[in-house]
């Protein structure tokens, strides 16, 4: 019985800081201007949600590209 060969690449996506970072602006921009006064508790919460889980990505991906540039600078 034969090992199947693997190939030796493979192709996989990930998206980028900057694409994450501009995907959640833009989730923030689409829901921030909502009343949600108008709104169900169920649906004003989905949007304090997105807002929130929007920025905890931009912070996070900023934390990642500061620790990046400034890596040298804490040795």
């Amino acid at each position: 019985m034969e090992a199947e060969e693997l190939p030796e690449e493979a192709e996989f996506e990930t998206t980028s800081h900057s694409e994450l970072i501009s995907c959640s602006f833009y989730a923030i921009s689409a829901v921030s201007d909502i009343d949600t006064a108008l709104m169900s508790k169920a649906e004003a919460a989905m949007i304090k949600r997105i807002i929130k889980r929007s920025i905890r990505l931009i912070d996070s991906c900023i934390k990642d590209l500061y620790d990046v540039e400034f890596e040298d600078d804490e040795e």
